[in-house]
């Protein structure tokens, strides 16, 4: 591409509000990477960052349930795309959202390993026990993205977008918490045990403080795993993402069971030990409460 036709480029996207998915999608196909990720530093406020599965549905909605209620949204607004709500109203945050380079396929020795394009940004980064992570991410791959793993015990040695792989990413954060302006870390199993708390630890890092209880607390209620199931069902949210590929297979659902500590339903003594050896020798203690 020529530096003219980035130029254009660039000056369109500055004058565009955040993308409804279909134009954002159109806008990706003719543009190229570096001009995405500049665009994306310019009209992003905050940023939140997960490996896949580690909840970030669950929280996507909740924070998109947060916005429309406070900010007096209309009822049918899409709360999948929350980085759209911003071109609703210029005072709600700009969060961009994503799985931060896609670590799920590739290799340890793939991922970057400077996280520079996040300094002086917020960053908030969604963790989650590694062992339910890829017992998820196992069903993820094998019943919504057609991935032929014989079984699971094959999945968790795979070379790619497994176990190291994500203990990897992991430490590549641990390494990199530094660099963001504000870094808030949000563990899965935390969320759970005290979900006001956290989400309101997550509204203070994109200045929304004045939030009412009342409002998460129905944010809350909305998107608890019994609901959502029952929205992914009727297919409410529109959206392939948010939608089972069997409605009679529950391991097929994107809400599949948002269960802390399921693993041991799935895994034998030898993968766990496999599992927790892995952990105890490769993970940063930045995360101890996984070792």
């Amino acid at each position: 591409m020529s530096t003219i036709t980035g130029k254009v480029l660039k000056r369109a996207l500055q004058k565009l509000p955040l993308l409804p998915p279909d134009a954002k999608k159109a806008i990706k196909a003719i543009t190229p990477s570096r001009v995405r990720s500049w665009y994306i530093a310019k009209s992003s406020d905050a940023y939140l960052l997960s490996f896949p599965k580690c909840g970030r549905t669950w929280l996507r909605i909740m924070l998109g349930k947060v916005i429309q209620l406070h900010y007096q949204l209309p009822e049918d607004v899409n709360l999948v795309n929350i980085g759209f709500l911003a071109s609703i109203n210029p005072e709600i945050p700009r969060i961009h959202i994503s799985h931060d380079e896609g670590p799920q396929w590739k290799k340890p020795a793939e991922l970057e390993k400077s996280k520079s394009q996040y300094a002086g940004k917020k960053v908030i980064l969604l963790v989650r026990n590694p062992r339910d992570v890829l017992v998820s991410n196992y069903f993820q791959e094998t019943k919504r993205e057609g991935c032929t793993h014989k079984d699971i015990s094959a999945y968790l040695r795979a070379e790619s977008g497994s176990v190291d792989t994500l203990l990897t990413w992991y430490n590549i954060w641990a390494d990199n918490r530094h660099l963001p302006s504000e870094f808030c870390l949000v563990q899965y199993e935390n969320l759970h045990l005290d979900t006001l708390g956290e989400l309101r630890n997550i509204l203070a890092i994109l200045g929304m403080e004045d939030v009412s209880d009342a409002h998460i607390n129905e944010a809350i209620h909305y998107a608890s795993f019994d609901n959502m199931r029952k929205l992914e069902k009727s297919d409410s949210f529109n959206s392939p993402k948010l939608r089972p590929t069997n409605i009679d297979d529950p391991e097929s659902y994107k809400t599949r069971r948002g269960k802390v500590g399921g693993f041991t339903d799935y895994l034998g003594v030898a993968d766990i030990e496999y599992v927790d050896q892995k952990i105890r020798n490769q993970l940063s203690d930045f995360y101890s409460s996984y070792k």
